[in-house]
């Protein structure tokens, strides 16, 4: 069946690579170039730039596909609604992919926040050198928060050109920017931190696909906080293997 695969990170190729083994017809839709690029070495049909929801209407109608299958980051919320409302008004099976959850235990170093502003507060109140790893997205949010303005903040961004003009127009000075492509090793978050003199960082609760198990461990082995932003409430919280998903889909449609 031809399905339509929304996704931009590595798991998300993954399951789209294992649905084309499984014979079925996928096309993957991904945010950026360099992520169509990333697809595109594994052999899988890609179109990539943002959609809004006309846009994606259209492409569902002229695309004759059965279902659209939702791998977006765990923390794409408007991406998310906005797809699982054009397949309702269309009509159209919607099926989101979750990325497995990380199982932490409980530890002194290790603070839960369940939004942004909440994250900034116990960062500020927990350091000086504060690290964001949090994505170019929210910077606007970010640097807006009276609670980080007398802070020291560095941002670990991808390292491309709009990403670069981004922060630069938000303040970030060079010494301040860390443009990098991941996965990063524990190793190479320990070395980072210690040469930057981190005092706090700041991450997204991304699973192991996401480098934060990595960013945990560098953080416990150098006795730095780590904030964490709690995953969005959605209505689609089940997780599923691979396998285990492509079985429901299969059943399903």
């Amino acid at each position: 069946m031809r399905l339509l695969v929304l996704a931009g990170t590595e798991d998300g190729r993954q399951l789209a690579n294992a649905l084309k083994q499984r014979g079925h017809d996928v096309l993957v839709s991904t945010l950026t170039a360099y992520g169509a690029d990333l697809a595109l070495v594994q052999g899988l049909q890609v179109r990539s730039g943002a959609m809004d929801a006309p846009i994606l209407t259209d492409l569902l109608k002229k695309g004759t596909f059965a279902a659209l299958v939702d791998a977006t980051h765990p923390y794409a919320t408007r991406v998310k609604q906005m797809a699982k409302t054009v397949c309702r008004e269309l009509s159209l099976p919607y099926l989101c992919w979750q990325r497995s959850a990380l199982d932490l235990e409980v530890h002194p170093l290790i603070h839960w926040a369940e939004d942004i502003p909440s994250a900034a507060r116990m960062a500020a109140e927990l350091g000086q050198r504060i690290l964001l790893t949090t994505g170019s997205n929210a910077l606007p949010e970010w640097v807006s928060l009276p609670s980080l303005k007398d802070k020291m903040l560095y941002i670990r961004v991808l390292p491309t050109s709009d990403v670069l003009a981004r922060c630069e127009s938000f303040g970030f000075k060079p010494n301040q920017i860390i443009a990098a492509q991941g996965p990063f090793s524990q190793e190479w978050d320990e070395a980072m931190f210690k040469q930057l003199r981190i005092e706090v960082v700041v991450a997204k609760e991304s699973g192991k696909v996401g480098g934060t198990l990595e960013k945990v461990q560098a953080c416990l082995c150098l006795n730095i906080p780590l904030v964490i932003l709690k995953r969005p409430n959605t209505e689609d919280q089940t997780s599923y293997t691979l396998s285990q998903f492509i079985k429901h889909l299969e059943e399903i449609l």
